[in-house]
Order: C-alpha cells, then structure tokens, then sequence
C-alpha cells in the first residue's frame, strides 16, 4: 500500500541567522552591565552600549529595539537589577524576539537566576546569544553548555565573596572596626575611620540608659523621647522599643567592640544570621571613648537579665511594669506571686488598690489580703520615718556595708591572665582549638558574671551612701510619700496579712505593722 506522505516545512524560529525563508526582521535587544562605579568601568560600559548599536545595525535582518544597561549593580542577584528585569518584562510582553549579550557572567552568576530566564525566554521562542562563549540558547547543545558556564561563572562570584569574607575576618582580627555611622546614635566616624561621639546623639544615649536603670521600660523611654520631640539618629519621629532594647545591650557604648556579630550564609541571597559560635568572634576592650560607663552598661545588661526573668507563681514568664512605683517590686508572701495595680469598684466606692496576681486569675488560689495604694505609700513614708528616727544606727550600719562592698580582691585579674594565655594558645596550637576554645567562652562568660557583680557592688555602694547622705540630711520626718525617692532606693515589698516589709537597695528591711 503507497502511503501518500506530505512535508510540513518547519517555521524558522526567530533569532536564527540562517534561513531560506524570508521572515520579518528580528526584534534585537542587548543587555550590558558593569559592577562598578570607577571611571574604567564606566568607560566599558559606554563602550558596550555603542558596541551593540553598532552590531545589530550592521545586520538588515535584525532591528534595534534597545540596549538595556544596569551600571554599577552586582550582578548575583537580578533582583535589583532595573534594567534587566524592564527587559524581560518587554519579552513577556511581545516585544523583543532575540537577546544579545557580552558573556554569561554579564547576564547572571547566579546558577539558578540564569537558568530560569533562559528556560523561560526559551518557551516563548526567544534566544539569548552570548558573545564571549559563542552560545545561542536555541542550539541543540546551548543548554549543556550553558550549564557548564553557567556553573563555573557562580563559582567565580561565591570564589570573589570568599575572599571578601576573609578580608574582613583579616580586618577583624587586627581589631579594625567596620561600621556604618549613619544609623548608629553617638558616634561620628573622623578622617581616619574611628569613632568619635556626637555630643548631642550622646546626651539621648545617657538618658536612655539612666531612664532604664530608674525603672522605666523601653517602651515607656521611646514614647518618653517621642513626646519630647527628640528625633532618631534617621531623623523619625517614631521610636519603636526595639531600637532601645537595641542601644541598651550595645557594648560600644561602653568603649569595647564585638566584632563579627552576623555572618554571609547565603551570598548568592546576601543573607545574613546571628553568629552563635558558627564563626569567630572578636573583642576589643577599650576600643573607643565610651559615652556610658562599664559600671553603669553592667547594671543595665543586670536589670534586663532581671526583667527577662520575671515569673508568676506558675513559672509563666510575667511582663514588667515600669508605670508606678511599687510595679514588678511587690509580691505576695504566701504565694510569691506579684502584685498587680488595679482600679477597683467596691460598692460603687472607687480606689486603687494592689492585689495578687494568684487571687485576680482565680479567686480561690490565694487568700492573700487586698492592699489600698495609699496604705502602701503611707507605710513606706513610715517605714522612711523609722530609719530618720534610728539614723545613727542605720548609718553606721550603712557604712559598714558600703566598706564590705567596696574592699576585697577581684578574680578578673586572674581571668583575663588565663585569656591572654589560652589565646596565644589558640594561635600556637590550631590543632586544639576546639578545646581552647571551649574555655575561652567559659572565661569570658564568667568574666562578664563577675563584671556585673562588681558593677552591682558598686552601684549598691551608692545607693547606700546616698541613704546615708539622706539620713544625715533630714533630721525632720517626711509627711509626703515620694515617688521617685521610692523608686531609687525600695528594692522589694512583701506583703503579710499583719504588716508590710520594705527591702531597700541598702540590704536595711524595715517592717511596718498594719
């Protein structure tokens, strides 16, 4: 049986040089680009955009739609690239049937980026022509290679970020600081690159920081600076509390720097990770001029880490107050639980009143009593009054204490001996890093400890020395409850069924009957 076989010639594809068949001319983009803004880099980048004008208007089959060009824009990501992406935004669009560009390493390093926009121009018929590799993605074999070279152009580019990630391990480890001064409140960089403060920026870093040790709370501080109009370091009119939790836990506000804090984990993304041992770490003890004293950054990482721990009887972490006076210092001596500030309605009698937080969620599972806010003013005013009365006791008991806090040897002496020993180690012995290693992050965790409890001796010592001062200055009783005095020097409130005692920072305990 004859079979009658008729050939249905193949429609030439677009972006093919050699055809029998006349078609319309071909609609030609070039797309170029340089990483750089140096004056060589911009004078290839003029060179290629007259370089493709020129090339597609020497062929009559091809037609100039535009040359795209991205000038001074890393190329491992296209996601910044405007130029680029208006250009495949033209081809999904219709109009551009052919890509001309310098080499593969122009148009992507980035493996998986080059290979999507290639499959997908490909789909719609479109070929991408690299100059420099002589491939035409509508060949047979342009795929593989373009896998090949595709493949070893990312290579180049996480090869290039290696070496930049060396480099700044190198900086850091001859303790050179990288920072970006614009965001960063207090500081101004001077001609050679080092810190310097900003008078005025300061002057907002010391309140900050004198505002949290007196009890208020980051969000209670940023709406503080807001009402004040006192603007960002970006210049907002918006502080959010995250920025002071932030500038608090800073320690170049003390003079010292850590360095490589965060770390590349993904280059071809640029994404970026806390650096939680994965990579080492460097710190510089007085590095630059503090704006906040070591003493006083110690106190503050200590009332953070007090806050942070904050627990009602359950063990459920419970949010520190900072509004009034007595907030996050009162607890319940039956349960341990805190007590909580509420406007309460008794009969239509309306009070504050201070009251277990056991007994508010569950009114069975505390019997502890209600106390009026007024009661607790009235016996701190007592409880302030008794120590006048007895001063002479309280401030030999008070010096005595101030003695003990401030004599005795410290071990960080010792600790930062056996740092300097292990790190020369370290260096000396790579083969035992791990255990060195090891025992440095002991060391400094220790010493960090030890640092916060003399801060805190310290800081006890003068809130002793001001009682004192107090005492022997007032000879009169106080007939006022005074909130900020309350706040400076009452440490904890425990509440009985048949009294009140009052801890002060001094370590005095005062009970007042009720």
């Amino acid at each position: 049986m004859n079979k009658n076989i008729v050939v249905i010639p193949a429609k030439p594809k677009k972006g093919n040089l050699v055809t029998s068949v006349p078609v319309k001319k071909t609609r030609v983009a070039a797309y170029c680009r340089v990483s750089t803004d140096t004056e060589e880099q911009a004078t290839s980048y003029e060179a290629q955009k007259e370089h493709y004008t020129e090339y597609i208007s020497r062929n009559n089959e091809w037609e100039l739609v535009e040359i795209y060009a991205d000038d001074g824009i890393s190329a491992l990501s296209t996601r910044n690239r405007d130029e680029f992406n208006r250009m495949i935004d033209d081809c999904k669009a219709g109009k551009i049937d052919m890509i001309l560009t310098k080499s593969i390493s122009r148009f992507a390093r980035n493996t998986v980026d080059c290979l999507n926009y290639i499959r997908m121009l490909k789909e719609k018929n479109i070929p991408v022509f690299f100059e420099k590799e002589n491939i035409n993605t509508m060949d047979t074999k342009g795929e593989v290679l373009l896998t090949i070279m595709a493949s070893l152009a990312q290579q180049e580019s996480e090869s290039l970020s290696q070496n930049v990630r060396l480099g700044m391990q190198y900086r850091f480890q001859q303790g050179k600081l990288m920072i970006n001064t614009t965001g960063f409140l207090g500081y101004d960089k001077d001609e050679d690159g080092k810190l310097v403060i900003n008078p005025e920026q300061a002057e907002i870093v010391k309140r900050i920081f004198l505002e949290y040790l007196n009890g208020s709370s980051c969000q209670k501080i940023a709406k503080g600076l807001e009402n004040d109009g006192i603007p960002t370091v970006c210049g907002n009119t918006k502080w959010h509390d995250s920025v002071i939790r932030r500038i608090l836990i800073n320690e170049k506000y003390m003079g010292d720097a850590l360095l490589q804090k965060t770390y590349t984990v993904d280059f071809l993304q640029k994404k970026r990770a806390v650096n939680n041992g994965e990579m080492p770490k460097y710190y510089i003890e007085d590095n630059h001029e503090p704006i906040i004293s070591k003493d006083t950054f110690m106190l503050v990482q200590k009332e953070i880490a007090r806050r942070s721990s904050l627990k009602d009887n359950s063990g459920k972490r419970r949010s520190f107050s900072s509004t009034h006076s007595f907030s996050g210092i009162i607890y319940c001596s039956k349960c341990e639980n805190s007590f909580n500030r509420i406007h309460w309605n008794n009969r239509g009698k309306k009070s504050i009143v201070w009251r277990c937080a056991t007994r508010l969620k569950n009114s069975t599972g505390c019997n502890a009593r209600t106390v009026k806010e007024e009661v607790l003013q009235n016996a701190f005013v007592e409880a302030i009054n008794s120590m006048i009365s007895d001063r002479s006791d309280h401030i030999k008991i008070l010096q005595e204490n101030i003695s003990k806090a401030l004599t005795g040897s410290s071990p960080l002496l010792a600790i930062d001996n056996r740092l300097m020993i292990l790190e020369q180690e370290l260096l000396e012995n790579p083969e035992n890093k791990t255990q060195i290693a090891e025992e440095i992050l002991d060391l400094r965790e220790k010493r960090i400890q030890l640092q916060m409890k003399e801060s805190s001796d310290r800081e006890n010592a003068s809130r002793m020395k001001e009682i004192s001062e107090f005492l022997e200055k007032n000879i009169d009783k106080i007939t006022a409850f005074d909130d900020i005095l309350a706040k400076r020097i009452t440490d904890k409130v425990s509440v009985f069924d048949d009294r009140i005692v009052f801890r002060f920072k001094s370590g005095t305990e005062i009970e007042i009957e009720q």
